[in-house]
């Protein structure tokens, strides 16, 4: 008796049927709810003509079960697989293997497929919370998220990966009012979707003082408060996080001053341990951040938005900002490019501060690479001790062909 599973995810709505009908017999389907597995269990292994065989699909979301049984391989919308015994025979696909002691009269039995034992490793997604919070065309908030908006975009994330809060609702990409119940649902959206292999960005642009983000539709508002701001990130699981705050002593939220000083047990965003976040503050502890500055030390005459956070976003389409030129911006570096050419900086009127906590901001991107996005699952996909794997000895079937639905680990 041989299992074999399926290398890839299957996505949601994938049509899994056998290879080929049983004579006078129609033939059983599946269609993927949601993504899933797939397995086949091999009665005998080494038959290369007509057994029994049964394709077992779990669902990825809900764990439920149905399987076909059938008298060979399967097709996966009409693609066969499984169909040579060199790739019937390939270690990296089997998960199980034994010789029946009656090989006649053996069948297995679908509970040695047990969902909760699957080993999951979900592939990499990619989320963002934009928060434009302050209601003052004149300022530069609106410029701000609504750039990080379009550099997301162009790194190909999807809007229902991107939750945007403005009072500005008829701009592109925004989706709803920032108010503070409206930041904090945001927050909660992506903590329920979010695994950890994922990457998160928070956004926030708009005034601010010590310990606390103004948050303001213009017709009602408040602020946010540093150690409530961490309490509803705390609820999101990722891989890395990336938290950029325009707003005057932003570096409050990290502990950090103008004259380099670092007090950790003010660092809202990392004192209760946190290790999968790096944090960029247009502004320290004890210094106010500025619109847009221009004049003839501008080392970036161009940019517009807020002048500490906007180099950030313009880092994108530049292409000295690639410091390492492989194609791609990380975190680090356009974090470098937007200190490079902040001339309230420059001038000593503002510092913008940098807090890594358990990542190296040169290893950060908002996007997924490629490399992170190939199959959803580990190989191989189900590990199990092989004592937990006892097929049961019980008579041989005739030959069939039916769909049998199972919930749960069977």
């Amino acid at each position: 008796m041989k299992v074999l599973q399926y290398s890839e995810i299957l996505p949601q709505g994938t049509l899994i049927e056998p290879a080929f009908e049983t004579f006078g017999r129609p033939s059983a389907a599946i269609v993927s709810q949601n993504p899933s597995w797939l397995f086949m269990i091999d009665e005998m292994p080494g038959a290369h003509f007509a057994h029994p065989v049964k394709l077992v699909v779990v669902d990825a979301v809900t764990r439920d079960q149905q399987v076909i049984e059938t008298e060979w391989w399967p097709k996966v919308d009409s693609r066969q697989i499984f169909d040579k015994e060199s790739i019937r025979a390939d270690p990296s696909l089997i998960t199980f293997y034994k010789k029946p002691s009656r090989l006649t009269d053996a069948i297995s039995d679908i509970r040695m497929i047990d969902s909760g034992l699957l080993a999951v490793a979900s592939q990499c997604d990619a989320w963002a919370v934009i928060v434009c919070g302050f209601n003052d065309l004149p300022d530069t908030f609106d410029e701000d998220t609504e750039g990080i908006y379009s550099i997301l975009k162009s790194l190909g994330i999807d809007d229902s990966h991107i939750y945007f809060l403005s009072p500005h609702t008829g701009h592109t990409g925004v989706d709803a009012l920032n108010t503070i119940e409206n930041v904090q649902w945001a927050i909660n959206e992506v903590a329920a979707k979010s695994g950890v292999n994922d990457k998160v960005l928070f956004f926030y642009s708009s005034h601010g003082g010590v310990d606390g983000l103004v948050c303001s539709t213009g017709t009602s508002g408040g602020t946010i408060y540093a150690g409530d701001l961490d309490n509803w990130l705390d609820g999101i699981t990722c891989k890395e996080m990336a938290i950029i705050v325009e707003a005057c002593h932003s570096g409050s939220l990290i502990g950090k001053y103008s004259d380099g000083t670092f007090v950790p047990a003010e660092s809202d965003l990392t004192a209760d341990g946190e290790t999968n976040r790096v944090i960029f503050t247009s502004a320290s502890t004890d210094s106010s951040s500025y619109p847009d500055i221009d004049g003839p030390d501008d080392p970036n005459p161009s940019d517009s938005g807020s002048e500490s956070i906007y180099g950030y976003i313009m880092a994108f389409s530049e292409p000295s900002a690639d410091e390492d030129g492989d194609g791609r911006i990380s975190f680090g570096e356009a974090y470098l490019y937007a200190w490079d050419n902040d001339v309230t900086r420059l001038r000593g009127d503002n510092m913008p501060q940098m807090l890594e906590a358990g990542l190296n901001r040169n290893n950060v991107f908002h996007q997924c690479l490629s490399s992170q996005t190939g199959s959803k699952f580990k190989k191989p996909l189900y590990e199990v001790p092989f004592e937990r794997i006892i097929p049961e000895v019980i008579p041989q079937p005739g030959p069939v062909e039916k769909i049998v639905s199972r919930s749960g680990g069977l």
